[in-house]
């Protein structure tokens, strides 16, 4: 399939080629004379007629004039005036007027009206046709749509070469012309199809395209006969009266649309009344002013090279709404495009007023309607765009409000991240310091009896606090201050201090801190919500740790724990990503210091032990980021991970730790991460109420596995639990301490028994139940390595 489109298109694309350089050097090479002789009795070949825009009538010739020669040939030897009884594809002519004779010679050849004119709405087809070729869905009826426009395309270019009286022109433009509506009624038929899934009858479709077909054929035929200008004038009948039916049928199929489906207000009755309208703009003007009068009174009102601009606007405007999914949004567009027209007729009005009494000895009214008519198309359409080109070139002419509008896009962003006033300060404030380059600024939370300011830059937050209470910090002449919110609980305001410039903010940028309050407005609510939400779940959680209670809140305690974890990850991050790095960028400095400067030793002494108080600091931090977040739990296991992190503590403990695996800890390897997770806090806290409240000279711990459960055992040699208990905490306090570590077992459904020996120390037993694995084989063998 795809190898025969890609035959299909070269053979187009080659076809298309030689057609575009035949028929451009056609209009490159020949000027455009617009003469039509006819022979008289006397065997005299005379002008019957002078196209207005053909060069003849601008070299003086008059009707009347005889022709001697063209291109020193006799008339009657000249291929065009043997074909067509016109003068084209010529360069020199010899006239005789009332005896004398003179000769015409074309030196220019460039004629707008047949030259440029056609090439740039070929030009028009072929950008569209490729834009829906490349940026559109592939659906049959846009393949369609496509076919309108290369059609479009192959007319226009055929224009050139068919008014200087080459034959592929004249072939092209005749059967092109008779096929236009057909593939327009296709288009139509696939197109309620597609999108209603209307099945219409086709049976014209096998008419017409046969009927195309044997246009094209008729043309190529008469055309070697010696009659040519006889069966060409009854061929460009047939042409315009084929036009004319298949745009009758177009609009028969839509009067039958209207009336199945157009009457019951949806979408689709919508569409149809737009496409109609669309019709008749398209084609009405080149049949009633152009094809009708050409063959009822033999000539045309007005030139179809002119009407011809019209039919580009229904295929267009579909094009447009297909690719920006506004198909079904054609009422709202339809009424813009309308008003655009309206507040585009009074200036075209004007204009081609204007235009008309400066060239009123020269200008046509061909010219005239033209220049109104594109004048009302162009101001209309520029002002239907005017809020897509305003986005597009923003940053081109209004540099600083797309940078403002871009931040306001990033902010407003990450507000849905902030959960904390930190966060607001690191996130937020810094982000509109940085955007409208002021030296500081601060956000203030006014309680009744306390006051909270958070601010990022260089602010002096004493000085803002006393403006508030005196009232005045409002209407101060140093700060932009706006009130963000104002409720029971606090009033909240944004305040900024003025610009590095010493200015204070414009009114764009004061309207833009008015739209940011919007934002955070909400975002500020959010937190006062989260505050007191989490005291609420922490005053809950204070309130149940007895045995009942917490098999009854098991869901509320696993969601407090993943809590937790959440954020000792985000805090590590943070520590990794900011501290650290900072360290680390410190001690490169320093180093580099000592290496390019000549220091005495003192000196040298003295930064040698900076760099090591920096590595101090730094494996504090590294050991703190690892408690926070035991990333080597995921990497090596539970045990190892143990041993390491007891290993660590052991050097700054004040007793000594053993820790003694069991035989068969293998098993608790395959226990899911979480449970590992919650061991290792277990052990953490262990180990932190030891080192504050034991006063033990020994602390052991003990892993072991049975059967179906595993077990961890916690001994010391201190004061007991006696001394202990009045320094332990809540759960809903600090976070930490025997209840939640208790609240750890209960969520593995384990147990834990404490014995207690005033003065002679604890021992904790905890039990957990194992993860019951299926007994295939592997275990015992993973189990015997």
């Amino acid at each position: 399939m795809k190898k025969k489109g890609f035959i299909f298109g070269a053979v187009f694309l080659s076809f298309f080629l030689f057609a575009q350089i035949w028929t451009f050097t056609l209009v490159v090479k020949y000027p455009y004379w617009g003469i039509e002789l006819e022979q008289n009795s006397s065997r005299e070949w005379r002008i019957k007629s002078l196209n207005e825009d053909g060069n003849g009538i601008k070299l003086g010739l008059k009707v009347g004039d005889q022709v001697l020669e063209i291109d020193h040939m006799e008339p009657h030897l000249y291929h065009t005036v043997q074909d067509w009884s016109n003068v084209e594809q010529a360069r020199h002519l010899l006239i005789q007027r009332d005896g004398q004779e003179m000769e015409a010679t074309v030196k220019s050849r460039a004629v707008p009206l047949f030259d440029y004119i056609p090439l740039f709405e070929e030009a028009i087809c072929l950008i569209i046709a490729g834009m829906i070729r490349f940026k559109m869905p592939r659906y049959k009826s846009t393949q369609l749509l496509m076919l309108v426009f290369l059609c479009g395309a192959f007319v226009y270019m055929s224009l050139g070469a068919s008014v200087r009286g080459d034959y592929i022109g004249k072939a092209l433009i005749g059967s092109l012309t008779a096929l236009l509506p057909i593939l327009f009624l296709h288009f139509l038929l696939v197109f309620f199809e597609e999108k209603s899934n209307i099945r219409l009858s086709k049976l014209m479709l096998k008419i017409a395209y046969p009927g195309v077909c044997a246009i094209l054929l008729f043309q190529i035929v008469t055309m070697l006969s010696p009659q040519t200008i006889l069966f060409y004038q009854f061929s460009k009948i047939l042409i315009q009266l084929f036009f004319i039916i298949g745009s009758l049928c177009n609009l028969a199929l839509l009067s039958y649309m209207y009336v199945r489906h157009g009457r019951d207000g949806s979408s689709l009755s919508t569409v149809i009344k737009f496409i109609g309208m669309s019709l008749l703009v398209s084609f009405l003007p080149i049949i009633c002013l152009s094809f009708v009068p050409a063959m009822t009174i033999g000539y045309s009102l007005i030139d179809a090279i002119y009407t011809s601009l019209f039919m580009l606007f229904f295929p267009a405007s579909f094009a447009y709404l297909i690719a920006s999914d506004q198909l079904y949004d054609i009422g709202l567009v339809v009424r813009r495009f309308l008003f655009g027209c309206l507040l585009a007729l009074v200036p075209a009005s004007l204009f081609t007023g204007l235009y008309s009494a400066i060239f009123f000895r020269t200008v046509g009214k061909e010219e005239i309607i033209f220049v109104f008519l594109g004048s009302i198309l162009m101001l209309s359409t520029m002002l239907y765009s005017t809020e897509y080109l305003t986005t597009r070139l923003e940053p081109v002419f209004f540099p600083r409000k797309n940078m403002l509008n871009t931040s306001l896009r990033k902010i407003s962003k990450n507000l849905s991240t902030v959960s904390t006033m930190r966060e607001m300060k690191d996130i937020f404030l810094a982000d509109i310091v940085q955007t409208l380059e002021v030296q500081g600024g601060a956000i203030i939370c006014q309680y009744p009896d306390s006051m909270e300011i958070i601010g990022a830059g260089e602010v002096n937050i004493e000085e803002m606090e006393a403006l508030l209470e005196e009232g005045v910090l409002l209407s101060s002449p140093h700060y932009t201050c706006l009130e963000i919110s104002r409720t029971e609980e606090a009033t909240n305001y944004l305040v900024m201090t003025r610009k590095r410039t010493n200015v204070l903010l414009s009114r764009e940028e004061q309207q833009w801190l008015g739209l940011i309050t919007s934002y955070l407005e909400v975002s500020l609510e959010n937190i006062h919500l989260i505050r007191t939400l989490t005291n609420k779940l922490q005053d809950l959680s204070s309130r149940f740790s007895d045995d009942t209670s917490a098999a009854e809140f098991q869901w509320f305690r696993k969601v407090m724990f993943e809590l937790q974890e959440e954020e000792r990850v985000r805090i590590a991050s943070d520590l990794h990503d900011t501290t650290m790095q900072d360290l680390f960028f410190l001690k490169r400095r320093l180093s580099t210091l000592m290496e390019k400067y000549a220091l005495n030793q003192e000196d040298k002494e003295h930064l040698d032990n900076m760099l090591k108080f920096v590595d101090l600091i730094n494996a504090g931090l590294r050991q703190s980021c690892f408690e926070l977040n035991p990333h080597l739990l995921r990497e090596i296991g539970l045990v190892p991970t143990l041993r390491q992190y007891l290993d660590k503590e052991a050097y700054t403990a004040p007793f000594d730790i053993h820790f003694e695996p069991g035989s068969n800890t293998g098993r608790v390897e395959q226990e899911p991460l979480s449970t590992k997770r919650h061991l290792l806090r277990i052990i953490q806290e262990l180990l932190n109420n030891a080192r504050k409240h034991s006063h033990a000279s020994r602390v052991s711990f003990r892993l072991g596995a049975a059967p179906r459960e595993f077990q961890l055992i916690y001994e010391d040699d201190g004061v007991g639990m006696q001394s202990m208990g009045s320094h332990l905490p809540e759960i809903g306090g600090s976070g930490t301490g025997m209840e939640q570590m208790k609240g750890r077992v209960l969520l593995l459904r384990g147990s834990m028994e404490l014995r207690n020996k005033p003065g002679s120390g604890i021992k904790i037993s905890i039990s957990i139940p194992m993860r019951e694995v299926p007994d295939n084989g592997l275990n015992h063998q993973s189990t015997g390595r």
